[in-house]
Order: C-alpha cells, then structure tokens, then sequence
C-alpha cells in the first residue's frame, strides 16, 4: 500500500471534517478541528459549520468578523483532563440603522456565556456525585482542577436542584434514617472543629410502576432529633405528609415520635437492614454449621 489508510472521508480540504473525530467527541453541531495532547490532558478544539446568520436584533444576514476562542472545562476522557476550545464565529450587522454592531456565537447547550466549563461537563459532575459516591476532591482529580473551582462549578446546580420542590411529589413510602458525616471534632469551624456531625436524611421508597423501589435521597437536615424530623415534615405541608402511606424508620425513640405527630395516618415499619442488624444482634445462632453473631 503506498498510502495512508484514512480513519474517515476527509481529504485535506478545508472544507472537510473528520466524522469518526466527530463522533468520538459526540457534542451535536459541532466538527473537530484539531486534537493535541500535552503534560496536563487533552486539548480539543471545535467550530460550528458554516453558514448564513442573521442579526438577532433586525435579522439582516451579518458578516463575518473571523472567529475568536472559547476555552472550557471538559468530560475527562481515555484517563485525562480534557479542555475544549471552542472557536466561536463572530458577525457584524449590515444594517445601518441597527444598534447591534457586532455579535458572537452562542449556544447554552454547549456552553453558557462567560462559562468556563461545558454544560456537559456540569451535568457530568452531578451525576458522578449523585450516582457514583464521587467526592468533590475526586472530581478534582479527574478534571485537573483545584477543590474550589469544581464547587463554584457545581454548586449553582445543586442549590437550584435543592430548591426544587417537585422531587417531593408522589411519596408514598418515606424512608428516614441519621447520617454521620464525619468522625472529627464537633467544635465550631471557627475553634479548630468541623461543626456539626450528625444528620438526618429522608428517602423516597416508593415503588414505581415497575416494581422498582425509587431509593431516592429527598434531603438532609441537621440533627439527629424528633426535631429535625418533625419540623421537615411540617415544612413539606399536609398534601405531602397526606399521601405518606408507610413510614420506614430506624428503631429511634425521635423519629418514630415525629412519625406519631406529623404521620400519623401512616403505617410506621422498621427498616430491613434495621430489623436484620437487631435480630443479628440479640445473640447467637447457628446457621448449618456456622455461627453467626
């Protein structure tokens, strides 16, 4: 053979894109106009085709002003850092009376204005913390980013998510248990301590039409406490706590007291893990053979 083999239809032209390069990177209107890889990652840079574009403001076809780079924070890939560039076309309008001069590309699924990561890459992140048991510091480590810049990334996201109350629609099996998140100092941050350690956490266990249980984490609130229970309860309000027909618990004096008061048309049942963990617990047996403790 006495040339290359080709990986796709592109020929040198300038005109021509790499459609397996295309693919492989997967953002849709997008072509790959160059790959670089270097000491810190993988470097890929994007355009959108070409193609007439009209002045937002009176839709007269504009003029190119050249292009101009967009550099963002994207999906690690093959075990590195990825940062795309993305090279933005610019336009002037045409029309005279029009007070828009000039304008860039802009195209939020891709990236928001004036963002540094990929919407991609947000949604990633998120996912990775929500399904995955990532921490921020390993996300850290995956994206080549400091600790505080991947949370200035992610929490608008989560604060919004946080804020939305439709995840609290349809419970009808509702799960709480405590969280310890940490086993250090209960001291204020501000006297050498991480503050508060102990958390109370509520479940979504509803069985969904498929027979699935949901297991979904509906929120955390400080405390251990029928308190923290209760007062979470009384904030959802009465067509939330209405349609609560079974109410898992931990076997906790305060929980099962909120349960009384903010649940009380509900059926209130240990947890299996619980059940199994205090059966395990009231002493020995044996299993053919084999003590079990």
């Amino acid at each position: 053979m006495d040339h290359p083999t080709l990986c796709c239809r592109a020929q040198g032209r300038a005109s021509d894109y790499c459609t397996n390069c295309d693919l492989l990177v997967g953002l849709a209107s997008y072509h790959v106009v160059g790959v670089e890889r270097g000491p810190d990652g993988l470097v890929v840079r994007v355009e959108s085709p070409w193609g007439p574009v009209g002045c937002p403001d009176c839709g007269v076809r504009a003029s190119s002003r050249g292009r101009r780079e967009h550099r963002l924070v994207d999906i690690p890939a093959f075990g590195v850092p990825v940062r795309l560039v993305w090279v933005k076309r610019t336009w002037a309008c045409r029309e005279a009376a029009c007070p828009r001069r000039s304008f860039t590309e802009v195209d939020d699924t891709l990236a928001p204005p004036r963002s540094t990561w990929t919407t991609r890459a947000r949604s990633w992140a998120v996912g990775q913390l929500r399904r995955e048991h990532a921490t921020v510091h390993g996300l850290a480590r995956q994206l080549g980013l400091g600790w505080d810049t991947v949370w200035s990334g992610i929490e608008p996201i989560l604060t919004v998510a946080a804020a939305d109350e439709t995840r609290f629609a349809g419970v009808a099996s509702l799960g709480v248990d405590e969280h310890v998140w940490h086993h250090v100092s209960t001291k204020a941050p501000e006297d050498g301590g991480r503050g508060l350690n102990e958390l109370t956490g509520m479940v979504d266990l509803t069985t969904d039409e498929n027979g699935q249980v949901r297991a979904r984490l509906l929120d955390l609130v400080p405390g251990r406490s029928k308190k923290a229970y209760a007062d979470w309860l009384t904030q959802r309000g009465e067509d939330f706590t209405a349609g609560v027909k079974v109410a898992t618990l931990d076997p906790f004096h305060g929980y099962k007291a909120a349960i009384d008061d903010e649940l009380a048309d509900a059926t209130a049942v240990l947890d299996v893990f619980h059940v199994v963990a205090l059966g395990t617990n009231c002493g020995l047996f044996t299993i053919e053979g084999v003590v079990v403790v």
